[in-house]
């Protein structure tokens, strides 16, 4: 016979004895699961496109050259200003040095464009992507790129390999 003072409560009836701790570890395994779906959505939307001819397009194509380790095409969208002072085998010296940034999970997003005349700067956010321990960081910073209307095409107006100035990599 139970005692009528007895301070444990029974279930009702449909009603159970989860404890909190996994509802607490349940509802984070949810939300892991619901932030890598929308990171993996957000990673297919894939590369902007710009319009053929703009200082933006310029910037892609030269970044898609650096990326695919395409030293001769990344050099050859560089201007003659750039490419008076930096030759062809030192920019390939600086590329192999810089060879693991390429490695690096990164992404670069253009904030803004200021166009005068035959000068343009492009605004860029560079988002750099770590994982380890529980879970992934991300390290933002801004860069600016300066690009100049040359023989009928923007060309990069100073000497980059990839977002890293040339003069950063010695």
């Amino acid at each position: 016979m139970e005692h009528p003072t007895s301070s444990v409560a029974e279930p009702t009836p449909g009603q159970s004895r989860v404890p909190k701790a996994v509802l607490l570890v349940g509802g984070a395994i949810v939300a892991l699961i619901a932030l890598g779906l929308v990171a993996v959505l957000v990673a297919q939307k894939g590369p902007a496109t710009y319009a053929p001819g703009s200082p933006e397009a310029a910037f892609q194509a030269f970044y898609r050259a650096y990326e695919a380790g395409d030293v001769d095409g990344a050099y050859g969208l560089l201007s003659s200003a750039v490419t008076g002072q930096l030759t062809l085998a030192e920019y390939r010296r600086s590329d192999s040095e810089m060879a693991w940034e390429r490695d690096q999970d990164r992404r670069v997003v253009l904030v803004g464009a200021d166009l005068t005349g035959d000068r343009a700067n492009l605004r860029l956010r560079i988002d750099q992507f770590s994982t380890g321990g529980l879970g992934a960081e991300r390290y933002s910073y801004d860069r600016t790129v300066r690009l100049v209307w040359e023989a009928g095409a923007w060309l990069i107006d100073e000497p980059i390999v990839g977002i890293v100035n040339v003069a950063q990599v010695h």
